[in-house]
């Protein structure tokens, strides 16, 4: 039986909280049909793997298992909208080079087992939205100050462990479930 994976990080409680907060201040900015994601699905996602069988997800896991995983941080501060992938999310730019290589080792990882390889390069985000197609005012994201009155040191992300999780399609919606956990150092 196969199943549809991805690597991740999960962020704390307290910038969970964050992001709830940010998503009521955002909605204003997105069409009516765009719709949060819910506060238990919030990750920061590193590699996204499609479908796996278990043979590759027990590979995946022992390759994951022998790759130095280092402590990061990442500051998320600007808003994107991909209307291809209608998501609106919060993203960073600085990507600290360990994160990188990081990202570039997972998906060495999904090549090697023939999983799902991205087009794209990697950029570190955290999904807010789905089904957001365009901006409320044309195509301008908000600026800055939409930032106003929340606390911004809660941008900054440094997760303590990767997480390899399962996403299920249910009757109330994608939920994501964590498999595997590995510490950073």
């Amino acid at each position: 039986m196969q199943q549809k994976l991805f690597l991740g990080f999960a962020p704390t409680n307290t910038q969970k909280k964050y992001l709830i907060a940010l998503q009521q201040t955002l909605s204003t900015h997105l069409l009516p049909e765009a719709k949060t994601v819910d506060a238990d699905n919030l990750h920061l996602t590193l590699a996204f793997l499609g479908l796996v069988d278990e043979a590759q997800k027990i590979s995946l896991i022992d390759a994951v298992n022998d790759l130095t995983k280092p402590t990061f941080s990442i500051r998320l501060n600007r808003f994107d909208l991909w209307p291809n992938a209608q998501v609106c999310c919060l993203k960073g730019n600085n990507i600290e080079p360990s994160l990188a290589r990081l990202a570039r080792q997972t998906n060495q990882i999904a090549e090697q087992l023939k999983l799902y390889k991205s087009g794209h390069n990697f950029c570190p985000h955290i999904s807010l939205f789905r089904k957001a197609k365009e901006w409320r005012q044309g195509n301008n994201s908000p600026d800055l100050t939409i930032f106003e009155g929340l606390d911004k040191s809660e941008l900054t992300l440094m997760p303590d462990c990767l997480q390899l999780y399962h996403s299920t399609n249910t009757p109330s919606g994608v939920k994501y479930q964590t498999l595997y956990t590995w510490a950073l150092t």
